[in-house]
C-alpha cells in the first residue's frame, strides 16, 4: 500500500525534489491529534515529514522507513498505526485506519 503525507500540498511549496526544509506550521500547537502522540510517534512524524519532501508527499514502505529512521520494523509499523490522522493511503484515499 502507498501512504502519503495528507495535506502535503500544505507543507510543501517547491516543485523541484528534495528540498532543504518543509514548513512546519504553529497549527500544530492548538492540534489536539498531535498532542495525542507520544514524543516517539511526534519525532517520527516530523522524521517522515522530511523524508515525503524526497518524494511528492509519499512515504516508502516499511522497511525503507526503519532503515532510513535507524529503528526496528516493528517499531516503525506501531508508529505508523499512530499516524493515522496524518497519513492517507493513496490505493483506497482514505486514511490508513
Amino acid at each position: 500500500m502507498g501512504w502519503r503525507i495528507k495535506g502535503w500540498e500544505k507543507f510543501q511549496h517547491f516543485k523541484d525534489r528534495r528540498p532543504p526544509w518543509v514548513k512546519l506550521y504553529r497549527d500544530l500547537l492548538d492540534d489536539r491529534e498531535w498532542h495525542r502522540l507520544d514524543g516517539e510517534s511526534s519525532k517520527v512524524l516530523v522524521m517522515l515529514w522530511l523524508i515525503a519532501s524526497e518524494n511528492d508527499g509519499f512515504i516508502p514502505d516499511i522497511e525503507e522507513i526503519a532503515f532510513r529512521l535507524r529503528i526496528e520494523e516493528k517499531k516503525a509499523e506501531k508508529c505508523i498505526e499512530k499516524l493515522s490522522h496524518w497519513l492517507v493511503s493513496e490505493r483506497y484515499q482514505g486514511d490508513i485506519r
